[in-house]
């Protein structure tokens, strides 16, 4: 069954699902009282567009990519250095 899973969260946590789903109704009813208390007052986000906020998007997943990719490489080379050291200081393996 789907819904039966095995793997149940420990005592006293909260499953992944259950959060998702807290914060979008959480975002949903900001979103319902943004627009109730705005009003008039929402020409300051004439500004924002479908486009602007795609690009935005885009601009955030790239620049996250590319800091992980970095850090990976990073973390590669340091594992890798640290294993040529310590092979290369054992005798018995010459």
């Amino acid at each position: 069954m789907l819904t039966l899973s095995r793997n149940r969260p420990a005592r006293g946590t909260v499953c992944h699902r259950c959060q998702v789903i807290r914060l979008f109704v959480v975002g949903v009813l900001a979103l319902a009282i943004f627009a109730l208390v705005a009003g008039d007052r929402v020409h300051v986000l004439q500004a924002v567009t479908p486009m602007r906020a795609a690009i935005a998007i885009w601009v955030v997943g790239v620049t996250g990519f590319v800091v992980k990719l970095i850090l990976w490489r990073l973390q590669r080379v340091a594992t890798d250095t640290r294993t040529d050291s310590e092979s290369s200081d054992d005798p018995e393996q010459v």
